[in-house]
């Protein structure tokens, strides 16, 4: 997964703040330990969010 590669704490906070308990639709589980997963929606907040991140990524690595 690519969180994994990418801290999901850092991620969250600075491109997708609206994002409620990502940490537990992460795991899988909530504090319940119910099954919890990313609704639709959400699922592509974070793709589109990704595209950001990597686009800020390369706007940073030509100005090297």
């Amino acid at each position: 997964m690519i969180w994994n590669y990418i801290k999901a704490d850092s991620f969250f906070r600075d491109y997708l703040p609206h994002v409620k308990n990502y940490k537990h639709k992460i795991r899988g589980k909530n504090g319940r330990g119910n099954p919890v997963e990313f609704p639709p929606a959400d699922k592509a907040a974070i793709k589109a969010g990704l595209e950001q991140l990597f686009k800020d990524l390369s706007n940073d690595f030509k100005e090297l």
